[in-house]
């Protein structure tokens, strides 16, 4: 399944939702949109990972990338849900250990 990006905002944080597959080239639209999204005022963004169902190394090297934009910021990213999968890469790779992690969006 291709990837598909939607955008929303929850009490004023954008919220992007991945849904389908973050493998390579679609991968960099994820980046993309996380860079254009790191010039706006917004001190915290959220990358709702609830519907990815795939995830290569190009995805999980893009969600490190954008961690660390906006860190470089002062900005925060926070990761939303992962399931399945995407769930045991994350733990996998240590990466759930690195990254910060949310259950709900009411915990923004």
């Amino acid at each position: 399944m291709r990837l598909k990006i939607r955008m929303k905002k929850q009490n004023g944080t954008p919220v992007i939702r991945l849904e389908g597959n973050a493998v390579g080239e679609d991968a960099r639209k994820i980046s993309e949109r996380i860079a254009i999204l790191s010039e706006s005022d917004a001190p915290k963004m959220v990358l709702d990972l609830s519907d990815l169902e795939m995830v290569d190394s190009n995805g999980l090297g893009v969600f490190v990338y954008s961690f660390k934009l906006l860190k470089s910021k002062n900005k925060q990213l926070l990761f939303l849900d992962p399931r399945g999968f995407v769930k045991e890469l994350f733990e996998g790779a240590g990466l759930d250990k690195a990254l910060p992690f949310i259950d709900s969006l009411e915990a923004l």
